[in-house]
């Protein structure tokens, strides 16, 4: 996909072995993106991430319990079980970016493939959703069903919002319009989940790789399992 930057293409083996010794590996029903949102390893995804799970794993290891979701946001946080040290949390913008500003998004794009987060780069198309919604952004990238729950970054790597995962309905939109939860509603969510959000300062353009490198300290695969 245009427009896709891979952080560890050429770096080590980013094959996924399906059977060992004849056996079927088992598999999650779901795979999405999150993000480190504090030290304690609080994590923001897409709430169908969390959503009938009898079990949910952070990087296919890590036991993680659901804290809260707003369905009608499409926003779920959760927490380890055992409290974790992320190399990197999420910085949230506090002003509004401008309109066809870059932006990027870190996710998973093939779910447990890979071993780290790809970034997909786009514009930020309009501050609201197609009927106006206020909580929402409209982005012009081309993302994948795993890149929902990522972080979208601005420039200059504060986070604007989380990526929403594609509609499931009969509605059919252009390939590179997707949809992201904006912040300030991520962060009232935060609050009801006891977690305190931190700011993003205001900071010059970063180059891909730079941004690569701070998205995944922060990104986490988040897996769904029966």
């Amino acid at each position: 996909i245009d427009g896709v930057l891979d952080p560890v293409a050429g770096t080590g083996d980013a094959q996924s072995i399906d059977l060992v010794s004849g056996l079927q590996i088992r598999k999650p029903r779901l795979y999405r993106s999150g993000f480190f949102v504090d030290r304690a390893g609080a994590v923001v995804t897409s709430a169908d991430a969390a959503r009938g799970c009898t079990r949910i794993t952070l990087d296919d290891d890590i036991e993680a319990r659901l804290v809260v979701s707003d369905e009608t946001l499409g926003v779920a946080v959760l927490a380890p079980n055992e409290p974790l040290a992320p190399i990197a949390i999420a910085r949230f913008r506090a002003d509004p970016p401008r309109l066809q500003s870059d932006v990027a998004v870190a996710g998973y794009s093939y779910g447990g493939v890979l071993n780290a987060p790809t970034l997909t780069f786009g514009t930020l198309a309009a501050l609201s959703g197609l009927g106006g919604e206020a909580n929402l952004a409209r982005l012009s990238l081309e993302a994948l069903p795993g890149d929902a729950g990522g972080p979208v970054f601005d420039a200059g790597g504060s986070v604007l919002g989380m990526l929403l995962a594609p509609e499931s309905g009969t509605r059919r939109l252009p390939e590179d319009v997707s949809f992201a939860a904006e912040g300030a509603a991520i962060r009232a969510l935060l609050e009801k989940a006891g977690v305190t959000a931190e700011n993003g300062a205001e900071a010059a353009a970063l180059d891909p790789e730079d941004l690569s490198r701070a998205a995944l300290g922060m990104t986490v695969l988040v897996s769904c399992w029966d």
